[in-house]
This record gives C-alpha cells, structure tokens and sequence, in this order.
C-alpha cells in the first residue's frame, strides 16, 4: 500500500505550499512536485494552480480533496487492525480540543498513552469549537473533544459535567452574592472570550452558552489568563467553566448562576466510521484520568 502521493497532495493543500508540504514530510521541493504531477498524470486532471502566495486546489483538486482523505484514512485503519490482531498499537491519531482540554487533561493522558502505547503517532490540535467540527468534517481530524449537545450531527461520547461559572472583581457588588442571574451579570461590562482569527467584539463561548442573554460586550480576548487579568484590574465581568478554572489560580469572586448552568465535554467522532484501534486505547486511556480526576462530574 503507498499512497504517498495522496499524502502529498493533501499537506499541500492543507498548507497551501509545496515548500512547507515537503518540509513537514522530509521531501525536497522537487520531489514532492514530481509526486503531484505522477498523481495529476495518473487521474488526467489538473489538481493545483501556482499563485502570489503559493498554490491553490483546482475545481476537481477540492472535488477529489475528501476522496483522498477517505482513502488515506482507510489505508490507516488497515495498518492499524494489522497490529492489533497481532497484538500491538501502532499507527497515526490526530485529536483536536479545546484550551480548557488541553490544559487539564492533555499532559497527563499524553504521557500515559506514550508509556503504554509507544508506537501510535500522536497529534494534538489546539483549537476552537467551530474549526474542530469542521476539521473533523473534513477529515482532517480523528477526534474533537469539546461541548457536545443532542443537537450535534456528529457521533458523541460524553465525559465531563461542567458547570459555568460568573466571575467579577474581588470588591464588585455582587461579589458577596454565592449566586447570581444572566440577567444580573448582564448590566456589568461583559469580558468575552472570541472565537476566530482576531480578539473582535464578536459573538464568542460565552454569548453561545448564554444564548438568552444581551451582555454588555466591553472587551473580547482570545486568552482565557488575560480575561482573569482583565476581571483582577476591575474591567468587568465574565463567566467561566470550572474546567477553565481548574487551570488558574485566580482572586476574582467566582459565584455560581441561578438556577445553574452546565455544558457537557464530550468525545466527537465521524458518525459513518468506525473507531480506529488507537483512538479506542486513546478513549480508554482519557476516559479513566478524567473517571479519576473529576469523579463526581465523570459521565
């Protein structure tokens, strides 16, 4: 089985250069070029057009673009069910997650499967909820790990409880409360967390988990540390997950909301596929730090 060429094409039209595609796969230049064009010979179709800022899909190079990807993941699922039927994990898993993932739960679960499981390639993705449901759309990702809903057209496996949480300064008024509303955090200048290329006073996580309230937007981060900076220096109020606070240490006066508000941290995974061998043993392994850690919220 070889489909290096296949390969080839979708790191190149994932960096958008040749250049870059060849450093990241150990090609020269040259040789990653030949690869394209024995793959456009081979099909009879053009696949890339050279532009000012690199190279860019042709109309049946985006057509083929997801057909490549399912044959790629196919050859891996070969690979990898060779191995446990011999008894061994090998092969390649690609994960995107959120920051608040990342931080709590990556390190430990990363470790753990690099004692145990040695041999599967492991890629981590730090990235936000709508590029991990497209990444995974595309391809591009084996697993998300991030808020799930019933609503999700994807394939889900819940993990984590967890609830959302108000922030406000240490001598704010409602600072000595224990609990608060949407409706009373909303009249205080509202800290977002932005979700895209820029911190833009956009729609961000929290006005996505508070969809009924108009907050007033005073500020848009992209750092979870700055938005806790930004609350210690009296600039307004936020909201929080207890996963996101796990992480940091923090002075600002956390109060929970009335009647409380949960998102649930799930697993998301292609509905029409079926788990490769190295994403079960990464589930297994991340399903049991988290059952350890958080056992009163573990689901």
């Amino acid at each position: 089985m070889d489909n290096r060429k296949y390969e080839a094409f979708i790191k190149v039209s994932e960096t958008g250069s040749i250049t870059k595609a060849a450093d990241i796969m150990g090609y020269t230049q040259s040789g990653l070029t030949q690869m394209i064009q024995a793959l456009e010979s081979e099909l009879g179709l053009t696949l890339l057009t050279r532009n000012n800022r690199g190279v860019a899909l042709t109309n049946p190079g985006r057509r083929l673009l997801p057909l490549f990807r399912e044959e790629q993941r196919a050859e891996e699922r070969i690979r990898q069910e060779c191995a446990s039927i011999t008894g061994s994990h090998s092969g390649r898993l690609t994960v995107g997650c959120l920051a608040s993932v990342s931080e709590s739960w990556m390190p430990a679960v990363l470790e753990k499967m690099a004692e145990s499981y040695p041999d599967i390639r492991f890629s981590m993705m730090e990235l936000e909820y709508p590029s991990i449901r497209n990444m995974l759309s595309e391809g591009r990702l084996d697993l998300g790990i991030c808020e799930i809903s019933d609503e999700d057209d994807f394939k889900s496996i819940p993990l984590l409880q967890d609830e959302i949480l108000a922030l406000v300064p240490s001598g704010h008024l409602l600072a000595d409360k224990g609990a608060t509303t949407i409706q009373e955090l909303a009249e205080y200048p509202f800290i977002s967390y932005s979700i895209g290329e820029s911190s833009l006073n956009s729609p961000g996580w929290p006005e996505m988990m508070l969809k009924q309230a108009h907050l007033n937007i005073a500020y848009s981060c992209k750092n979870n540390l700055t938005v806790l900076k930004m609350i210690r220096h009296n600039l307004g109020v936020t909201v929080a997950s207890s996963l996101i606070l796990s992480n940091y240490d923090t002075d600002a006066a956390v109060l929970h909301f009335d009647p409380p508000i949960f998102r649930t941290i799930g697993i998301l995974c292609r509905p029409d596929e079926k788990l490769l061998p190295s994403a079960r043993a990464f589930i297994d392994c991340l399903q049991a730090h988290i059952q350890e850690k958080h056992p009163d919220t573990f689901l």
